[in-house]
């Protein structure tokens, strides 16, 4: 089992998440000899009350990708129709130091409704379902089992 941990000085479950392209797409461009687009290294935070992960729009039109589907969401503002895509998702360990990160190659997020100031991901139950999330209140820190 692998662990990522983050300080929270300030309370907030953030972390730095890498968004690209899914591993099938990659596959299809390295197979036709075209380069894969950069991934993006955005900020992002941990939202248990999210059954799937969200990423926002600049972030997915950054890497150029169109939507795989839609579906309809639940918000605070009611039932909204949102875009759905296929991504690869990484989360490294905390300042980007050496070990091992949290990856889904193949992964449908939903395109964040509302932007939310300073989150560009909210890593939802998609994901912490298949992990350990301990929340340490008093040491201002939590940590990812996977």
């Amino acid at each position: 089992m692998s662990q990522l941990t983050f300080s929270m000085p300030t309370g907030e479950l953030k972390l730095t998440v890498v968004i690209g392209l899914s591993g099938q797409e990659s596959a299809k461009l390295l197979a036709t000899g075209l380069s894969i687009p950069t991934p993006v290294w955005a900020k992002g935070f941990v939202d248990t009350g999210t059954n799937i992960t969200c990423v926002a729009r600049g972030v997915l039109q950054g890497l150029g990708l169109s939507p795989s589907g839609n579906t309809k969401t639940q918000t605070a503002r009611g039932q909204v129709s949102v875009n759905l895509f296929e991504v690869s998702l990484s989360i490294p360990p905390a300042g980007n130091l050496p070990g091992p990160m949290l990856t889904r190659g193949d992964l449908v997020v939903m395109e964040l409704v509302d932007p939310i100031p300073d989150v560009e991901v909210l890593v939802g139950l998609d994901i912490l379902l298949d992990c350990r999330l301990l929340l340490d209140g008093p040491a201002r820190q939590f940590t990812l089992d996977f």
